[in-house]
């Protein structure tokens, strides 16, 4: 069956997207390769930021609003993971494993995957008390780890903070980079030790966490940390999910566009955090999934 428009991706710049090209009339398929939408917003401890939505918003009811909205739009929704795709020819061919959906335009908001820390550790423990979904987890431990410095680190450090008895932040960087609404909290913490110019070198125990080494980038001296159960959570950036576009142009991994989420191909765009953008927020988001929709509209009814 050929559509007019595929969306790969369902978080905020793939619903974005879908709804803008729905109400527009468009033929519309979106394929995210996970059961929901929300993409890396699920595992976010509350929305900040988000016009509409009062802190204390969970990324999970988030999601499933996204999810809602998928749902009611009109556009036919698959789980699907994207394993190929041939974007230059008229017809825009998406391959799905065995599967193979055409269309006259795509879009791209596939998001990005988040990096993992790269430290000496039993491949147990790693499987078993590493995260990045701190709401999901938190209740597992007394005493966690936070890794990263970022606006995101910060926000599910003071999560873990109104909810576990300790927290010890490690960043590499000299000093906090989050803004003051959450690095202000932070420095004002009486349950979170802040260890900076630091990284972790080492994870030790059995069952559990027992024992974690951590290296000064500057001195190279090695701190101990000692716990009967201890969980660990990173926040330390992310990836493009661009592997299996290859025909796009790339800048450090991201995708080109221009004003109107356009890339050097036409009728192809890219929305959301696997673009090149200064700004990656919800906000953001949903204003390339908009501008693309809207312009893809004008491209798909221009060859009819």
């Amino acid at each position: 069956m050929k559509y007019d428009l595929i969306i790969i991706g369902a978080g905020p710049a793939g619903v974005s997207s879908a709804l803008y090209a729905t109400s527009r009339g468009l033929k519309t398929l979106v394929l995210e390769q996970d059961e929901n939408a929300g993409g890396t917003l699920k595992k976010v401890s509350n929305i900040t930021h988000f016009t509409g939505f009062m802190t204390g918003e969970t990324g999970s009811v988030f999601s499933k609003t996204l999810d809602e909205q998928l749902k009611q739009c009109g556009a036919k929704v698959l789980q699907k993971k994207v394993t190929a795709a041939s974007l230059k020819g008229e017809d825009k061919e998406i391959i799905c494993n065995e599967e193979k959906f055409l269309s006259k335009a795509v879009i791209i908001a596939a998001g990005t995957s988040q990096n993992t820390p790269d430290f000496e550790i039993l491949e147990e423990l790693k499987n078993k008390h590493l995260h990045n979904d701190a709401r999901k987890y938190y209740k597992d431990y007394e005493n966690v780890i936070v890794i990263g410095g970022s606006d995101g680190a910060a926000k599910e450090a003071l999560f873990l903070s109104q909810n576990n008895k300790h927290v010890d932040l490690i960043i590499r960087e000299e000093k906090l980079g989050a803004v003051p609404e959450f690095s202000q909290p932070i420095l004002n913490s009486n349950n979170i030790n802040i260890h900076t110019n630091s990284v972790i070198s080492k994870v030790s125990g059995r069952k559990n966490i027992e024992e974690i080494k951590i290296k000064n980038t500057l001195t190279s001296e090695e701190e101990i940390l000692n716990f009967n159960n201890c969980g660990i959570f990173y926040y330390i950036g992310s990836k493009p999910n661009t592997e299996v576009f290859k025909e796009v142009e790339l800048n450090k991994g991201y995708i080109t566009v221009d004003e109107k989420m356009k890339t050097n191909i036409n009728g192809v765009y890219a929305v959301g955090d696997i673009r090149v953008k200064e700004v990656r927020q919800i906000s953001t988001a949903v204003s390339d999934g908009a501008l693309a929709a809207i312009d893809a509209s004008k491209y798909i009814n221009a060859k009819k």
